[in-house]
C-alpha cells in the first residue's frame, strides 16, 4: 500500500531548530527559538517551530523542571498560603466580645 506523501516528509527547518536549541544549553522553547532563528535569516511560525520540537521530543525548561531555590518545603498548615488558611480563619474571631 502508498504511503501518503506527506507521511514521511521531513521539515527543513528541524535541524536548524535542533541548532538552535543546542546552542542556548536545550532551555529555549519555541517563541526563542524563532526569534533565534529569526536573527539567522530563517522564516517560521512559532506554531511550526512547536510542532517541530513535539515531534522530535524538545520540550522547554520550565521552573518545575529545576531546583526549588526557595528553600522553603512544603507549606505549613495554618500559613497564610496554605489552603488550609481559609477554612481555619473562621476560628481566629477575636476572644474579646464585639459589640
Amino acid at each position: 500500500m502508498i504511503e501518503h506523501p506527506e507521511a514521511e516528509r521531513v521539515d527543513p527547518i528541524a535541524g536548524d531548530v535542533r541548532a538552535v536549541r543546542r546552542d542556548g544549553h536545550e532551555r529555549c522553547g519555541a517563541g526563542k527559538i524563532k526569534a533565534a532563528l529569526e536573527r539567522r535569516g530563517v522564516t517560521a511560525s512559532r506554531r511550526r517551530i512547536g510542532n517541530v520540537m513535539r515531534e522530535r521530543g524538545m520540550r522547554a525548561r520550565t521552573r518545575a523542571d529545576g531546583p526549588d531555590r526557595t528553600g522553603r518545603g512544603p507549606t505549613r498548615p495554618g500559613s497564610r498560603t496554605s489552603s488550609a488558611a481559609s477554612s481555619t480563619a473562621a476560628s481566629r474571631a477575636p476572644a474579646w466580645p464585639v459589640t
